[in-house]
């Protein structure tokens, strides 16, 4: 086929040529759909391969049951069966469309015979092309093709419709038009803007999902700006305003880690880590997540504070910051808010004396319940004391550990 080279579609004939054959033998079509299709017109490898057939469920189940090592239909209901077949994965789905009505947080799926239907519920047009197997012809009614060569970013029914289907479809536009630098038409920004409530009938768990997805694209600067345009970051986070300037292009700027990109995302707004952990935790965003992307911020706000250049307080930062010391230098760099010199030199000349891992005291706590005569509280205080000390004058030997334990023991304070 024109656009696609010859080795990319040999790639794809030998993954799912032989399961077509069986489709098309039993009567049923056979059509590799969306983002594999957008990708090899890119000639980008795409992984698992989606497939769309106007057979049953039970039918397509009865075909790979010959075909696959091995087959899985928990999303039969929804039409779609999954199949492997040595390193190849499919998921095969009777054409289908899903909408959600006014007031459900579910969608409801309704399957067609045509491909037609199929494609024309899809999110965008790029996404709304398939390719029929064997004969590779292409099924492009809605211009995908033309609005891929053009950078556009367009829905194959209006935007009015395609969001009220599936209100997370405003969401996935951010990534799309990021992630393959796109850009939207007047209409598809301004139904995003009049519909952002609609994004409240959409799970927390599926806009969690989709935003991580779209925090991962290389470059999400332009998405982000898009978002805050319409209102709909507005919609997530009700602490960042429609009228602040994003500086979105920050984001572009760190690496592509998810708590990182989290982190740069709110640090504007939101510079305390409770507050971000509150935020990500409505957005039901992992614990692990939203504690690391506290934690992040929590560090920056600290090294954004840090005016002293002496050891003991590079060893304090470190002992508070060490795991997200440097994702947090990253963020404050990318808003050209970076730490002080003296405070970095100060850091680098402790780690380089003192070595990178974690700072510890030579005493545990049933050694110090020994050295007390006691357990309970002040075995944790002692180890407390002891730690502090570490931070104020560096690293301590069994022995002065010993004798400040001993003497904090006899003095007044306990």
């Amino acid at each position: 086929m024109d656009g696609i080279a010859q080795a990319d579609s040999d790639d794809v004939d030998r993954r799912v040529g032989g399961l077509a054959e069986l489709f098309v033998s039993a009567g049923w079509g056979f059509f590799i759909v969306g983002g594999v299709v957008r990708d090899l017109f890119l000639g980008r490898q795409s992984g698992d391969i989606d497939i769309t057939t106007d057979a049953t469920p039970a039918d397509t189940s009865s075909i790979l049951a010959g075909w696959a090592d091995t087959t899985w239909d928990q999303g039969a209901r929804f039409g779609t069966v999954g199949a492997r077949k040595g390193d190849v994965i499919v998921e095969i789905t009777t054409h289908r469309s899903e909408k959600y009505h006014a007031d459900s947080r579910k969608p409801e799926v309704e399957f067609s015979s045509k491909i037609d239907d199929d494609l024309a519920r899809r999110d965008f047009t790029i996404n709304a092309m398939a390719i029929q197997l064997p004969s590779w012809r292409l099924v492009d009614p809605f211009d995908g093709r033309a609005d891929l060569a053009n950078r556009v970013l367009r829905t194959p029914l209006t935007p009015e419709i395609a969001f009220s289907d599936d209100p997370l479809r405003m969401l996935r536009a951010a990534r799309f038009l990021s992630g393959y630098q796109l850009t939207p038409p007047r209409e598809l920004e301004t139904a995003m803007s009049v519909m952002a409530e609609r994004l409240d009938v959409v799970s927390k768990e599926r806009i969690s999902e989709e935003f991580s997805k779209f925090l991962l694209v290389e470059r999400p600067g332009s998405g982000v700006r898009l978002l805050h345009r319409t209102g709909l970051m507005e919609r997530l986070f009700p602490n960042i305003s429609k009228d602040e300037n994003p500086q979105a292009q920050a984001i572009d700027l760190v690496s592509p880690n998810l708590e990182l990109r989290w982190a740069c995302l709110l640090w504007p707004v939101l510079q305390e880590g409770t507050l971000v952990r509150q935020a990500l935790a409505g957005l039901r965003a992992s614990n692990a997540t939203a504690s690391r992307v506290g934690a992040i911020i929590d560090t920056a706000q600290a090294l954004t504070e840090a005016n002293q250049n002496d050891q003991a307080t590079a060893r304090r930062l470190l002992h508070q910051t060490r795991r997200t010391l440097e994702p947090a230098i990253e963020l404050l760099n990318a808003y050209e808010q970076p730490p002080l010199p003296s405070v970095l030199s100060a850091i680098d000349q402790v780690q380089e004396l003192e070595g990178n891992e974690e700072f510890q005291v030579p005493l545990d706590g049933n050694e110090v319940a020994e050295l007390i005569g006691g357990e309970g509280p002040l075995v944790g205080q002692m180890l407390d004391r002891l730690m502090e000390q570490r931070l104020r004058t560096g690293p301590l030997s069994k022995e002065d550990a010993t004798a400040f334990v001993q003497g904090w023991r006899n003095s007044s304070e306990f």
